[in-house]
């Protein structure tokens, strides 16, 4: 019984120490009010906000919290290491959101243990200047702005969001320059109205998924399985004659957000385009002919 009592002690006295530990001044960036506010955004925008408002906005306010939030996490857990954190951190987020990232992001998802994502636009570079804010965010830290709380509870929740905000929800896409069409024609105004004139139902708006922002059309109902077909349309060319369409994001009817594995994506990639073939060029291409 004595033995059991100095147990029961000794692990008391470990937990005690732990949460002394995490309750010092090394962690007291974790409580700041300035960290916890950016924290709460982060969720909010990338579980709600996101949904409701898909923008340039909600995505320039993810890229803003969460340097803030990651750079100032990682200074806290290795204090010594700070400007290196700081440097990786800009690094890092600079080859993110480029086209070099590619690579490194299709051999982790072809591991199929978390499929993640990110956005090519290289104006969210303009949330690096949010790293020096952070770096002396302990400079304005006082004991009337924090929170009265265990450093643990923003510690477990900002691992919580790294993971959350980068792990894909769907994946039914095709990457950047994959599946690209170069279509005759004698006008980027002209192919827009032959889109509703083969009886398509098309509707052009901003995506902020790509590097330029451009505008891109919207096939609604392409078939009775496929409920949305994003294409980015460009420019007119007039040297060949051509209009060129990339083909983006789609949705079936059934299921808006699916997350497939390496496999069955290639298969429905190979499906889709089969559809828009069917459904679009090939009704363009016989229209153009009569």
């Amino acid at each position: 019984m004595v033995i059991e009592t100095h147990a029961f002690a000794n692990r008391r006295n470990v937990i005690f120490n732990f949460y002394k530990k995490m309750d010092n001044h090394k962690f007291s960036e974790l409580k700041s009010i300035w960290f916890i506010i950016a924290l709460f955004i982060l969720l909010l925008n990338d579980f709600f906000l996101k949904e409701l408002y898909n923008n340039w906005f909600t995505g320039k306010l993810s890229d803003f919290t969460g340097l803030f939030v990651f750079a100032i996490f990682w200074s806290v857990i290795f204090p010594k290491y700070k400007k290196v954190i700081f440097f990786l951190t800009s690094i890092a987020f600079v080859f993110w959101k480029s086209h070099f990232s590619k690579f490194f992001i299709n051999f982790w998802n072809s591991l199929e243990i978390l499929q993640i994502y990110r956005v090519i636009d290289y104006t969210d570079l303009i949330a690096l200047i949010i790293l020096p804010l952070a770096y002396n965010h302990e400079n304005y830290i006082s004991k009337k702005n924090k929170f009265i709380i265990s450093p643990i509870i923003p510690l477990a929740l900002s691992v919580f969001a790294f993971i959350a905000t980068s792990k894909a929800k769907s994946n039914t896409y095709f990457e950047d320059g994959e599946c690209v069409y170069h279509i005759k024609h004698y006008s980027r105004e002209e192919f827009f109205k032959e889109f509703k004139e083969i009886g398509l139902e098309v509707s052009s708006t901003k995506y902020h998924n790509t590097k330029y922002d451009d505008q891109h059309t919207e096939i609604e109902n392409l078939n009775d399985s496929i409920g949305n077909l994003v294409l980015s349309v460009g420019d007119f060319n007039h040297q060949n004659k051509t209009v060129e369409v990339s083909l983006g994001w789609w949705s079936y009817k059934t299921r808006t957000e699916l997350l497939l594995g390496r496999k069955e994506l290639k298969k429905h990639k190979t499906y889709v385009k089969s559809v828009f073939e069917e459904n679009v060029i090939n009704k363009l291409t016989t229209k153009n002919e009569l």
